[in-house]
């Protein structure tokens, strides 16, 4: 672990001392539906495997409820995990945010550490976001000499004005040659 982390875990910390954190985010942001992302450090489960290893990719259980505290934020999972949240991706805050200040607005309070709860999502409440439907994959092709054969796209010919601009074309070569312009054919 290098030094910025190891003053952020210490902070959050001492914050929220009376707090037992299950470890520690950075580059948090929240996936959809409601379930924290981002690198895991001093994971209390952490195994010598590699499972929960200081630097490695999580996705946590929904969040029930985030506390705030001074600069200091952390979220109770539904597994009842507490994971302490030291970094956000570039926009990852918003989304905890807009939380936080809807949370205030409804219910304008002075505590020391506030803390509000988010409703579970049953399968019959509209969700925040949805879950991109999975892409079916496509057969791969292989592609020949003939397969790769182009064509003009666009409109198909119209031979009437094809015959016109046949007749134009004589005419114009007609009318150069009249005036002493000696036409060469490249035929």
């Amino acid at each position: 672990m290098n030094d910025k982390i190891d003053a952020a875990i210490l902070k959050l910390k001492a914050d929220a001392s009376d707090v037992a954190f299950t470890g520690f985010v950075t580059n948090a942001h929240v996936e959809p539906p409601l379930m924290l992302a981002g690198e895991i450090w001093s994971h209390v489960n952490a195994e010598p495997s590699g499972k929960f290893a200081d630097g490695h990719r999580i996705e946590t259980s929904d969040i029930v409820q985030i506390h705030a505290l001074g600069d200091s934020l952390w979220v109770t999972t539904r597994s009842g995990s507490i994971y302490g949240i030291l970094s956000f991706t570039p926009l990852g805050w918003t989304y905890l945010s807009d939380f936080y200040q809807a949370d205030y607005k409804l219910n304008p309070r002075n505590q020391t550490t506030t803390s509000f709860y988010m409703p579970s999502p049953t399968a019959g409440n509209a969700r925040l976001a949805k879950r991109r439907p999975e892409r079916t994959k496509t057969e791969s092709v292989r592609l020949t000499g003939k397969a790769l054969k182009r064509e003009l796209l666009g409109p198909k010919p119209d031979p009437k004005y094809m015959s016109q601009m046949n007749a134009f074309v004589h005419e114009t070569v007609e009318v150069l040659k009249r005036n002493g312009v000696k036409i060469t054919s490249h035929e």
